[in-house]
């Protein structure tokens, strides 16, 4: 298995609401080559502002991150979302710039140019074998999946 920063963006809240749910279950499903680790989803509001989504109806990723999902938190929001991306990856005393460094420039890219205002992403580290599972739990929601190795 790889560890992986897996994300995945989709149009609609609520498809992304399913596909969080169906990707924690996969473990309650027997699937033995995909361990979550963490994740959050997070959606950009028209004005490109980044908000982490939660509540107490659906709490489903929890809400902790490791420094580079924080950091492409940060990345995806720009400016306003570095506040969030830095809060919510400051768990270790990595500096800015090697966290940065450690996310492939493609990958931030392709999240960031697909990432437009109005959409949903769940954003996980995952230890992943097979990425078909995932795959198609994004597909289903009309989704499309980004991964890096973490």
């Amino acid at each position: 298995m790889t560890d992986r920063i897996i994300v995945a963006t989709f149009n609609d809240s609520n498809a992304a609401y399913d596909a969080a749910s169906a990707i924690k279950g996969l473990k309650d499903a027997g699937i033995t080559d995909f361990k979550l680790k963490t994740g959050v989803m997070i959606r950009k509001d028209d004005r490109g502002n980044v908000a982490l989504l939660e509540s107490k109806d659906r709490h489903l990723l929890g809400t902790a991150v490791g420094t580079v999902t924080g950091a492409l938190i940060g990345l995806i929001g720009g400016a306003p979302g570095m506040a969030l991306g830095a809060a919510l990856g400051a768990t270790t005393g990595l500096s800015g710039d090697v966290v940065i460094n450690a996310l492939d420039s493609d990958f931030v890219d392709s999240v960031t140019t697909e990432m437009r205002p109005g959409m949903t992403a769940i954003i996980v580290e995952a230890d992943e074998g097979s990425t078909r599972a995932v795959d198609d739990i994004v597909a289903l929601g009309g989704g499309h999946v980004y991964r890096q190795a973490a």
